[in-house]
């Protein structure tokens, strides 16, 4: 098979050390394909749950931006790096002693979070310059706080200063900065010694492979479908008449509930992009 004409999402089980353009880069030498693209950045230090897409499919990871995503983290106590990860170094230390009935309460407040601080140590943009690189230039500059919220939030072990946690978050949010507010419930200080993403949305880590494990030989039978990655999204089979009008920019007549998102079918159930209704009409808005 032409690899270059391969399209779908692979699942990949990030391991630690590598950055998540990094993952991209072994990819194109061990498959040989040019253009791929992630959604949802993790840290080097962190593992877990990547979805990559594959060639035209690099079209559709807005659709993947605003889905949920489950952690779990292990956060140190009593000890704060220069970067919220065990890549910085330890910047100060606190002695306290916390029980487990403390730990136990501070759950209702998590729960409660509706923002949290945007590390320096990351890639948000200030003024056209990584808040990372002006952070390690040692400049002065302030990040305004991210909406976040937590879904779930669950103590799974706790014995000082070790404590883990599950969470399930809203998009956009540091865990980094979850383990630091948590400490801060706490009275105390941390960073995020471990991190490994377990899913986005409905798609878990167990479905991922091995980065090793994909190559030229291989690809093509692991790559997932659109209809697997977006589950819950509306499915329309359209003719090839109305295919072609909508590739030109057209609407075609299509009776049905007003959405934002309809994932568009051919006969042979190939995703050729996809649509929105409005007034009982579908109109192009990604062309595949």
């Amino acid at each position: 098979m032409d690899l270059s004409k391969l399209s779908g999402f692979l699942l990949i089980d990030k391991p630690a050390g590598i950055t998540s353009f990094d993952v991209i880069r072994k990819l194109r030498r061990q498959t040989g394909i040019r253009t791929f693209g992630h959604a949802g950045t993790l840290d080097p230090f962190a593992t877990g749950l990547l979805i990559i897409a594959v060639n035209r499919y690099t079209r559709l990871l807005s659709l993947l931006e605003n889905y949920d995503k489950d952690y779990t983290a292990t956060m140190i106590l009593g000890e704060t790096t220069s970067t919220g990860d065990p890549e910085g170094e330890i910047t100060e230390k606190k002695e306290i002693t916390i029980n487990q009935e403390t730990i136990d309460a501070i759950i209702e407040k998590v729960l409660q979070i509706k923002s949290l601080k945007t590390p320096k140590f990351s890639a948000v943009k200030v003024n056209g310059k990584t808040a990372y690189s002006r952070a390690r230039a040692d400049e002065d500059f302030e990040l305004p706080d991210r909406p976040s919220a937590v879904y779930s939030f669950q103590i799974v072990s706790y014995e000082y200063p070790i404590l883990t946690y599950q969470c399930r978050v809203s998009k956009g949010t540091y865990i980094r900065s979850l383990s630091q507010q948590i400490a801060e419930f706490l009275g105390t200080i941390a960073y995020t010694r471990q991190l490994r993403r377990t899913a986005i949305g409905s798609i878990t880590v167990d479905k991922a492979l091995q980065l090793d494990d994909v190559s030229k030989d291989t690809a093509a039978s692991q790559v997932v479908s659109v209809l697997d990655i977006l589950p819950h999204m509306e499915r329309l089979t359209l003719s090839e008449k109305d295919v072609s009008l909508l590739r030109n920019g057209n609407s075609v007549e299509n009776t049905g509930q007003d959405r934002l998102e309809i994932i568009v079918l051919n006969n042979r159930n190939n995703c050729l992009g996809i649509a929105y209704r409005k007034d009982n009409k579908v109109f192009p808005r990604i062309n595949l």
